[in-house]
């Protein structure tokens, strides 16, 4: 959904009071929002219920949501900062919190071989990610398997663009290190 699809979801919402508008945003962000509680507060049922909560409020302050610039990232940080409340978390550090999920394994028309190499590579790069700093890793995987952009992951982490930025040349430095030592044949 672009941008501009989801500023005009957003609007018929806030003047309109469309529920079918809001539906289509919360069919959109569900499964990412559910995601990134899920790795926040480590268990499904609670991240449920932080996401449905997120989107009540949204319902019942409606009107206010015509001054939001970007609901991504408002929508991220009312997770958060629903999660963070949930885990009564007074240092606000979710990084402890961000559990790890699965990335995608390779298409079903591929060769076997192909298969077998694509996913000896994807767990070689699962692993690289796995052995990141907290900090970097949940930065990666909000930047790369969330789709997001360095400035939203900021507001999100409540940090500055350079230090994604930074951060995100760290993962690619270990990941691509990782990759090199899988690939170069042993002599």
């Amino acid at each position: 959904m672009s941008h501009e699809e989801i500023s005009a979801l957003q609007n018929r919402v806030a003047n309109y009071d469309d529920q079918h508008a809001l539906e289509k945003l919360y069919l959109y962000f569900y499964p990412r929002l559910y995601r990134f509680g899920k790795s926040l507060v480590k268990a499904a049922e609670i991240a449920e219920e932080l996401v449905e909560d997120v989107f009540i409020r949204l319902w019942e302050k409606r009107a206010g949501l015509a001054d939001v610039r970007n609901l991504k990232v408002y929508l991220y940080v009312a997770v958060r900062n629903r999660a963070l409340n949930y885990l009564d978390w007074k240092s606000k550090d979710i990084i402890a919190y961000f559990e790890a999920y699965p990335c995608d394994a390779a298409s079903s028309n591929d060769s076997p071989d192909h298969l077998l190499i694509t996913r000896e590579m994807s767990a070689r790069i699962s692993q690289a990610v796995e052995t990141l700093p907290p900090k970097c890793k949940i930065i990666f995987k909000l930047v790369r398997e969330e789709g997001l952009k360095y400035r939203e992951v900021a507001d999100i982490l409540g940090i500055s663009s350079r230090t994604v930025d930074n951060q995100m040349t760290i993962a690619l430095k270990k990941i691509a290190s990782a990759i090199t030592l899988y690939t170069v044949p042993a002599h």
